[in-house]
């Protein structure tokens, strides 16, 4: 018996509205190359952002503490790197429509959106902050400073990714979390 993915969930209608709700800003917010990503200067930026973070840094919107949204991070980046290997998400919608809305239109995150589920972290998750620390610099200098931008491998959800939207969805996707934390 062949067993289907199912399309409508309540994550994808949340994250639909999220989409929506930012869509104004799309005129206004400044544009993000995804090259950029693939420099010194990006992994600098970052390891400086995330090596002032501590354990106990409250978070300024959402439900994760700083040590879960550095996992849902290191899930994100690391499973295109080959950490981390997340269940196929994508459909149809996923990497046509959605793929279009969030990496090739928006400059920023929507506040809101919970695709795809596999990067999600459960409140009670216990995640160690300095192993994760130490696990998202490891990833994020191999993603910076990668000289062969084909090693990336297909995202769960919007599935195969050119080097540039890999390196635009990392950093929308970095920018949007550290904020969170207040870096």
């Amino acid at each position: 018996m062949i067993q289907r993915k199912s399309f409508f969930t309540i994550e994808l209608w949340n994250s639909f509205l999220a989409m929506i709700r930012y869509f104004p800003r799309v005129f206004i917010a400044k544009r993000v190359r995804g090259r950029d990503f693939y420099s010194t200067n990006t992994y600098h930026n970052f390891k400086r952002r995330v090596t002032s973070l501590r354990p106990s840094e409250p978070a300024l919107w959402g439900k994760m503490d700083v040590a879960q949204m550095l996992l849902h991070i290191n899930l994100s980046m690391g499973s295109g790197q080959g950490y981390y290997f997340l269940p196929d998400e994508s459909n149809f919608l996923s990497k046509t429509i959605i793929k279009w809305m969030i990496i090739g239109l928006y400059s920023e995150q929507p506040k809101g959106l919970q695709l795809p589920i596999s990067m999600a972290i459960k409140s009670n998750t216990y995640c160690d902050f300095e192993f994760e620390k130490e696990r998202f610099l490891e990833i994020l200098e191999k993603a910076t400073m990668s000289t062969n931008f084909g090693k990336w491998t297909p995202h769960s959800y919007f599935g195969k990714l050119s080097a540039s939207e890999w390196g635009k969805l990392c950093l929308v996707h970095i920018d949007y979390h550290l904020k969170q934390f207040g870096c």
